[in-house]
C-alpha cells in the first residue's frame, strides 16, 4: 500500500469491553413474624447474586481473552501473508468490541486480500473512532486510488462535525454541561460572589446549549449516515428492488454508493456520478453493519 505508513498497525490495543452493569431491584422489610424465613431466603438470593456475577465476571474474562487471542493469531496470520483469514479472525475478536486500531488492520487484511469494498468499509469505521488518524486517512485514499472511485460529495457541515469522534462531541457536551452545573451550585451556596456577574452563568450556559446541540447534529450524522460499498467484482445495479428487473450498470469493487432506502434483500443507491439504481445487499458492505 502506501510505502511511507505501515500496513500493520504495531501499537496493538486491548479490545475494549462494555462494564457489566447489575441491577437489582430493592428486597422488600420482612414482617416481624417471618424474619427468620425471609432472612434465610435473602442469604439465598444473595448468595445466588454473587454466583451469578461471578460467572458473569468469568465469562467475560475468558471472552476477553479470547478476542485477545483471536486478535493475536489474526496479526500471526497477516505477517504470513494469510490476510483472508486474517481477516476473519479480525472479525471474530471485535464481537466483543471495536477499536481504531482493530478495524484499521481489519481493513489492511481486507486490502491484502483483494477485498477494496471490504477494506474502505472498515477504514471508515476506523476513522469514525478517530477521526484524525492520518495512517487511516491515507490508506482509505491509496484503497480508493486502487478502486477508482471518488465517495459522494459532503456537506460543509457534515465535513466539519466529522473533525471530532461522537464520543468526543459526547465528552464536549458533558464537560460543558458539568461545568454550568458546578457554577449553578456554586451560586445557590454562595449568591454574593455572583453578585453583578451575569455572564458568569450566560456564557456557560450558551455553551453547554451549543455543545449540547452540536452533539445531536453528530449523533444525526452518526447515526443516519447510510452508505454502502461494492464488496463484489462487478456488482448488477438494477432498475427496481426485483431480480427480474433490468439491468442498469455495473459497480465494481469499492465503489462507495449513498444509501436511500431499502426493500427486501434490496438497497436504493446512488453513485458519486449521480448514477441511481437497485442493488442487492449481498453484493455490498454497509458501512454501519
Amino acid at each position: 500500500m502506501n510505502p511511507r505508513r505501515p500496513l500493520l498497525n504495531r501499537q496493538f490495543k486491548s479490545v475494549p469491553h462494555a462494564p457489566l452493569v447489575v441491577l437489582r431491584s430493592p428486597s422488600p422489610q420482612p414482617s416481624p413474624a417471618g424474619r427468620g424465613r425471609r432472612s434465610r431466603r435473602s442469604t439465598i438470593t444473595r448468595l445466588g447474586q454473587a454466583i451469578g456475577l461471578l460467572a458473569a465476571a468469568l465469562l467475560l474474562a475468558g471472552s476477553s481473552a479470547a478476542s485477545e487471542a483471536q486478535f493475536e493469531e489474526a496479526n500471526r496470520l497477516y505477517e504470513t501473508g494469510q490476510f483472508a483469514e486474517a481477516a476473519t479472525l479480525y472479525r471474530a475478536a471485535g464481537t466483543n468490541g471495536v477499536s481504531a486500531n482493530l478495524l484499521f488492520n481489519l481493513g489492511n487484511a481486507h486490502f491484502k486480500a483483494g477485498r477494496l469494498g471490504q477494506a474502505m468499509a472498515a477504514y471508515h469505521r476506523s476513522l469514525r473512532l478517530d477521526p484524525r488518524n492520518p495512517e487511516t486517512r491515507a490508506n482509505l485514499r491509496f484503497a480508493r486510488e486502487q478502486a477508482n472511485t471518488q465517495p459522494p460529495p459532503l456537506t460543509l457541515r457534515q465535513r466539519w462535525l466529522r473533525r471530532l469522534s461522537l464520543g468526543e462531541w459526547t465528552a464536549l457536551a458533558s464537560g460543558a454541561l458539568t461545568l454550568l452545573l458546578l457554577l449553578l451550585t456554586a451560586r445557590q451556596m454562595k449568591p454574593e460572589a455572583f453578585a453583578g456577574k451575569p455572564l458568569w452563568i450566560r456564557l456557560p450556559a450558551a455553551g453547554a446549549l451549543a455543545t449540547a446541540l452540536l452533539l445531536a447534529l453528530a449523533a444525526s450524522d452518526y447515526f443516519l449516515d447510510e452508505r454502502a460499498f461494492v464488496s463484489t467484482a462487478k456488482a448488477v445495479v438494477r432498475n427496481g428492488p426485483l431480480e427480474e428487473s433490468p439491468e442498469s450498470f455495473k459497480a465494481p469493487d469499492g465503489t462507495e454508493l449513498r444509501v436511500h432506502d431499502r426493500k427486501g434483500e434490496f438497497l436504493e443507491i446512488e453513485t458519486a456520478l449521480g448514477q441511481k439504481g437497485w442493488i442487492h445487499t449481498s453484493d455490498v458492505e454497509l458501512l454501519t453493519p
